[in-house]
């Protein structure tokens, strides 16, 4: 003979038979099935265009009507799916165990009191068309838990506007509202026995479906808005990431960069960049995959040919074993490709469409950043040269008023300025490097600086202090020059004294040089730095444009008594 589990519980615990008409096996297995075609059905909602409007921070009436209609549904949803439970054998006594509560309390949270209050008045309505003793109950109890929750919408934006509700709010919010609606069918149900009897069979199903209901549609929500949020806050920290590197020009060096930072962001198995010949310029760590491999050219070709992105699954890269899934998106500056973007998945690795359409966006984000690169740089040339330009006819005038005026006086001195004016004007006209060595740059910096010295006599003394270590370290041609010239015109020039002008080249750390040009003037003005000192903005420009925001010039001043502007760049020797 079979016992009741309950019975068993009750004789070997006498206090649990005050308990046992509470627990219904039957019942709570049966909510639990109504629940579960329920979050089915909330799943499949979840995956609609329509579920977009409940993170949607304005609503039009339209919305808010389709709002209406889908809470109304979920909550008649609850009471068709219901569990009759009958007290008769006749069936004149009966009521439901339901989740009818579920769009009411889920109204309220995401509209407020208004909304929630309306669909547990049309679900009210609709359950109490169905009779039964606890239909009045029913009707009041649904529009209460509308306007319950509501209240708890409220209240949390008053606290906090950012904040939303969690599966915790939820689960107490549907207990409260459930634990209401048995508070009033012990108001309306007559007599009273049979009132705590309909509650004592329906309580703790009801508050387990409808807290636990609550707190799983609450809960996807909040993930589906995390996960929305997480893609946006990844999308424009990559953005930013590759727009920093990008400002230094497109070459293998920042290729390697924009690939790890798209691995990183994208968690993407491997991402390459090639050139228009199918040759890898960089790549993720790969064990299969190398900088100077040739990878998948037909379609490579195929993307460069059509100036498209192309997605290829794994049917059509059987061929190559280690690649399943894979886009390969052009990387096209003024209608050129300069080179192609691949992020790509191997077996048993699923490629999300997600990160398909994160690629796309990433190589349209690369080559517009690689367009402005290029048209900035083409801009710094232009500035450089037009700097030169323009220092050349000053200085040349200035140099053969202090020539002719020494031809008469020292023969062999005038000479050799035009020697060193000579120089200079051959080095302005091939400018064509924009790389020189500390040397010559130094020895352009000594020709300018010989007529200067010729100009100004004993008013005017050079120091240097260069390490030989560092006469082959790389730098931007035709930087040094400026600086001194603007070290002599603003500083040593506006001197009744004589002046000095100190430069010192040494490495603070090991991958920096610096180079300090002090003068005893202490004239600087950083309000004159527009009109006055284009030579020193336009050094500054360059380095950054050329190595990185972090190095440039820096300047110090001790007004009336020096003035010293440091170039700070990444050190390097010639090969």
């Amino acid at each position: 003979m079979n016992t009741d589990l309950l019975s068993q519980t009750a004789a070997s615990y006498p206090w649990f038979s005050v308990l046992s008409p509470w627990f219904n096996s039957t019942l709570i297995i049966d909510i639990v099935q109504q629940m579960a075609i329920l979050f089915v059905i909330v799943f499949l909602f979840s995956r609609s265009t329509a579920f977009e409007l409940l993170v949607k921070n304005s609503l039009r009436t339209r919305d808010w009507l389709l709002l209406f209609l889908i809470f109304f549904a979920i909550s008649a949803a609850g009471s068709v799916l219901a569990t009759n439970v009958l007290l008769t054998p006749e069936g004149n006594d009966w009521t439901q165990v339901d989740t009818r509560s579920i769009g009411a309390v889920l109204a309220g949270f995401l509209g407020g009191p208004w909304l929630g209050a309306t669909v547990g008045f049309t679900a009210g309505l609709y359950r109490w068309s169905l009779g039964g003793p606890t239909a009045l109950a029913g009707f009041i109890g649904t529009t209460l838990a509308g306007l319950i929750a509501g209240l708890v919408y409220l209240f949390i934006l008053r606290k906090n506007q950012k904040r939303r509700f969690g599966w915790k709010t939820a689960v107490a919010t549907a207990c409260v509202a459930e634990l209401v609606m048995k508070g009033l069918v012990l108001l309306t149900v007559q007599p009273f026995d049979k009132a705590l009897a309909l509650i004592q069979i329906t309580t703790l199903p009801s508050l387990i479906g409808n807290s636990i209901g609550a707190a799983l549609f609450v809960t996807i929500l909040n993930d589906r808005e995390r996960l929305g949020i997480s893609y946006t806050t990844s999308t424009l920290h990559m953005a930013k990431r590759l727009v920093d590197v990008l400002k230094h020009g497109f070459n293998k060096k920042s290729a390697s960069k924009i690939v790890n930072i798209i691995g990183a962001e994208t968690r993407i198995s491997t991402v390459a960049i090639t050139d228009r010949h199918s040759k890898i310029m960089a790549v993720t760590q790969s064990n299969h995959h190398h900088v100077g491999d040739t990878i998948i050219p037909e379609q490579i070709q195929e993307a460069i040919d059509q100036q498209q992105a192309i997605f290829m699954d794994g049917h059509q890269t059987t061929q190559t074993s280690n690649i399943h899934t894979a886009l390969i998106t052009p990387l096209i500056v003024d209608g050129n490709v300069l080179g192609v973007l691949l992020l790509f998945e191997p077996k048993r690795r699923f490629f999300p469409k997600l990160n398909q359409a994160m690629g796309e966006g990433v190589a349209n984000l690369l080559s517009e950043q690689m367009r402005l690169s290029l048209y900035q740089e083409q801009l710094t040339s232009a500035e450089h040269k037009l700097l030169v330009a323009q220092i050349n006819p000053h200085f040349l005038s200035n140099a053969l008023n202090t020539i002719s005026s020494m031809v008469r006086t020292d023969k062999d001195q005038s000479r050799q300025l035009l020697a060193k004016l000579a120089f200079l004007m051959r080095k302005s006209i091939k400018q064509g490097n924009e790389i020189s060595t500390l040397e010559q740059e130094l020895a352009h910096m000594d020709a300018y600086l010989s007529i200067d010295l010729a100009r100004y006599g004993s008013k005017l003394t050079i120091e240097k202090n260069i390490d030989p270590k560092l006469m082959n370290a790389l730098l931007p041609s035709f930087i040094l020059q400026p600086l001194v010239e603007n070290a002599v015109k603003h500083g040593i020039s506006h001197l009744l004294i004589p002046g000095t002008i100190h430069i010192r080249a040494w490495q603070p750390k090991n991958k920096q040089l610096q180079i300090d040009i002090k003068d005893s003037a202490g004239q600087y003005q950083p309000t004159s730095i527009a009109s006055k000192r284009i030579g020193m903005n336009n050094v500054d420009e360059r380095i950054k444009a050329m190595f990185g925001q972090q190095y440039g010039l820096s300047v110090d001043c001790s007004p009336n008594e020096h003035t010293t502007v440091t170039i700070t760049i990444p050190f390097r020797r010639q090969l």
